[in-house]
C-alpha cells in the first residue's frame, strides 16, 4: 500500500511539474493564503524562520506561514520523512534539504526546476553571485542538471585542534601542507596515559558519521561510489588503505577512543581529545564551553588535498498551489537578513561569501578564513538518489570494521556486494 501511495504521489507531482511555467509572477500584496514549510529542527532554524515570517508579514499581511520542524538524526531519515509525507497527500509548499536529499527528492518529480526562475529574478541573481561556483554546481541534480534548491547554508569538514595541548606536547601547529603521516604522529604524541596505563587524553576522535568520514576517502583519492555516483568504488586499494588507516588509529596506535556514532566535539570541549573533524556547526557549543585557544586546519592529505562539502537549500514542491508566493518566501529565507542571522549564530557557513568573511565571523576559531576558502576545491558528499540506503550500508559495514566486528576483507566484500545491488536497483 505504501509503495502505491508513493507512486501515485510521484505521478501527480510529475504532471504538475510539467504544467508549471518557467517564470513566476509577483503575487498581490493583499493575497490571502497559507504556506507550509518542511524543515529540520534546530534552535537557530526556528529563530531565523520566525524572524523571516515576521518580515514576510509586513509584505503579505494576509499570508499564514506554517513551519513544520522534523527531527534529523541522519539526512537519510529526514529525506524519508519528507517523501512519506508527500505520499500521504500532505505535501508542503516549501522543503529544506541538504545535498544528501537533493537527488532523492528531485528525481521523484516532487520539486520545481528553479533555474529558469533565477534567470528572470534580479534578487535571485544577486544571491547567486555571492556563492562560489563550485558550491552552486554541486547543488545541481546530476540526472537532470536542474537547480531544484535555492542555497541557504553549507558546511565542510576541517580539523579542529586544541592549541594548548599542542603546546604541552611540544608540537608545532599543523599547516595546510600536513600529511597523513604527520597527522598520525601528532595524534600519538597528543595521547596521554596515567600511571595505570589509562588514557586520559586521546589525540583524535575518529568521526562516527558519514559526512565526517568522507574526507578520509577523498584525501586518499577514494570514494564509496565512482565519480558519477553510479557504481561502488570500495574495492580500490585507496579506499582499503583509508579504512586501514582509521582502524589503526584506534586499535594499533590507540590514539583514538573506541569507534562510536557522533562527531566527538563534546569530548573535544571536555578536553578528552586534542583533535576532531567537524564543520562549523560545532562552533557555538565550543564557544560556550570556554575554549579560547582553538585552531582549524585543512584535512591532512595522503594523495589529494581536499575536503568534503554539503550544502543546504530550499525547494518549491510541484504540489504547491501557491508557487509564486512560495518563491517570495524562499527569497526571504535566503536574503541578506536571513544570511546575517545565520552568520551570527555560527551554526553553519552562510552561502553568501561576504557574510562568511567578515571580521566578526572570522574571529573564532583561529584560521577561520579556511572555511569559505575551501569552497573552490571541496568535493560534494556522495549523494545519489538512494542516499539513505547508501549511507546505511556504508556506516553499518565501516562501523563493524572499526569496532573489530568484521575483518577488512569481509567489510570490503560486504560493502561492494550490497552497494552493487542497491545501485543496480536505483539505476534501472
Amino acid at each position: 500500500m505504501r509503495n502505491r501511495l508513493i507512486l501515485s504521489a510521484v505521478a501527480s507531482a510529475i504532471a504538475l511539474a510539467m504544467a508549471a511555467s518557467s517564470a513566476l509572477a509577483q503575487p498581490a500584496s493583499d493575497i490571502t493564503a497559507t504556506l507550509k514549510i518542511f524543515q529540520n529542527v534546530g534552535d537557530q532554524k526556528v529563530s531565523s524562520t520566525n524572524e523571516a515570517i515576521a518580515r514576510f508579514k509586513l509584505k503579505y499581511p494576509n499570508v499564514t506561514i506554517e513551519p513544520q520542524y522534523v527531527p534529523q538524526n541522519t539526512w537519510g531519515e529526514y529525506n524519508t520523512s519528507f517523501i512519506n509525507q508527500v505520499a500521504t497527500g500532505d505535501a508542503p509548499d516549501i522543503v529544506f534539504a541538504a545535498i544528501e536529499g537533493f537527488a532523492e527528492t528531485a528525481n521523484r518529480g516532487l520539486l520545481r526546476d528553479l533555474g529558469p526562475i533565477f534567470d528572470k529574478d534580479p534578487k535571485a541573481k544577486a544571491v547567486l553571485d555571492e556563492i562560489d561556483p563550485n558550491l552552486l554546481n554541486g547543488m545541481r541534480t546530476r540526472s537532470t542538471g536542474q537547480l531544484n534548491f535555492f542555497p541557504t547554508e553549507w558546511n565542510n569538514i576541517v580539523i579542529y585542534y586544541n592549541k594548548d595541548m599542542f603546546d604541552k606536547a611540544g608540537l608545532a601547529y599543523p599547516t595546510d601542507k600536513w600529511t597523513w603521516a604527520d597527522f598520525r604522529e601528532a595524534a600519538k604524541k597528543l595521547t596521554i596515559t596515567d600511571a595505570n596505563g589509562n588514557v586520559t587524553q586521546y589525540g583524535y576522535f575518529v568521526p562516527g558519521f558519514n559526512f565526517g568520514l568522507t574526507p578520509w576517502w577523498y584525501t586518499n583519492d577514494a570514494s564509496v561510489l565512482d565519480k558519477d555516483w553510479k557504481v561502488p568504488a570500495v574495492t580500490s586499494a585507496n579506499f582499503r588503505e583509508s579504512l586501514q588507516f582509521l582502524h589503526d588509529l584506534i586499535h594499533v596506535d590507540k590514539s583514538a577512543p573506541a569507534f562510536e556514532a557522533g562527531v566527538g566535539s563534546d569530548k573535544f570541549d571536555a578536553l578528552q581529545v586534542a583533535m576532531v573533524s567537524a564543520g562549523h556547526w560545532v562552533v557555538p557549543d565550543m564557544v560556550k564551553s570556554g575554549l579560547t585557544r582553538v585552531g582549524v586546519q585543512t584535512m591532512p592529505s595522503n594523495k589529494v588535498q581536499t575536503t568534503v562539502f554539503g550544502i543546504g537549500g530550499l525547494a518549491i514542491t510541484s504540489a504547491s498551489k501557491n508557487p509564486e508566493l512560495a518563491w517570495e518566501f524562499v527569497k526571504e529565507m535566503t536574503g541578506k537578513e536571513f544570511q546575517t542571522s545565520l552568520a551570527d549564530s555560527g551554526g553553519s557557513i552562510p552561502s553568501w561569501r561576504s557574510l562568511a568573511t567578515t571580521d566578526k565571523y572570522l574571529a573564532y576559531p583561529d584560521n577561520a578564513q579556511l572555511f569559505y576558502a575551501s569552497a573552490a576545491t571541496a568535493l560534494p558528499v556522495v549523494a545519489p538518489a538512494n542516499f539513505a540506503e547508501v549511507e546505511e550500508i556504508t556506516m553499518r559495514h565501516v562501523g563493524a570494521y572499526l569496532t573489530d566486528s568484521e575483518d577488512l576483507d569481509t567489510t570490503i566484500s560486504g560493502l561492494d556486494s550490497e552497494l552493487s545491488r542497491a545501485m543496480q536497483r536505483i539505476n534501472k
